[in-house]
């Protein structure tokens, strides 16, 4: 007799950020420019007055042709959006890094928001990796 039992897959979120949502939209841009240059900064924008809350962030650094996602979760008057890729766990990455360009609708939270911080986390194909700030946006 076999059985056949259906898990539904979670996504690999850190610790603290469990209870996180996926955000209702997230635009990927194109691999572009080197995370290696001298005056590269990442650059986060949110607009406040948005239903749904909408964020962009330039110049993040992940794996060229990687697929990122986001998800979101609230504390008192913050919003903290976490981007990483879909793939944790890759068996295979291209050799080289790029910087992307993301616009993230973000969802509804609840009362005003007063500040906005985005963070990025990397795949663990050579070490586990915790969250970094990449960026915060006050009202």
């Amino acid at each position: 007799m076999w059985w056949l039992s259906l898990v539904g897959c979670g996504a690999d979120l850190p610790a603290g950020w469990e209870d996180a949502e996926p955000v209702a939209s997230l635009s990927q841009g194109e691999c572009a420019g080197s995370p290696y240059d001298t005056g590269v900064v990442v650059e986060v924008e949110a607009d406040f007055g948005a239903d749904p809350l909408e964020v962009d962030a330039s110049n993040v650094h992940f794996r060229c042709e990687q697929d990122v996602e986001a998800f979101w979760k609230q504390d008192g008057a913050t919003v903290e959006v976490l981007v990483q890729p879909i793939d944790m766990n890759p068996s295979v990455v291209a050799r080289c890094d790029c910087l992307y360009d993301l616009e993230i609708v973000v969802g509804s939270p609840e009362g005003e928001v007063s500040e906005v911080v985005v963070w990025r986390r990397w795949d663990a194909l050579n070490d586990p990796n915790d969250p970094v700030e990449v960026g915060r946006v006050p009202r």
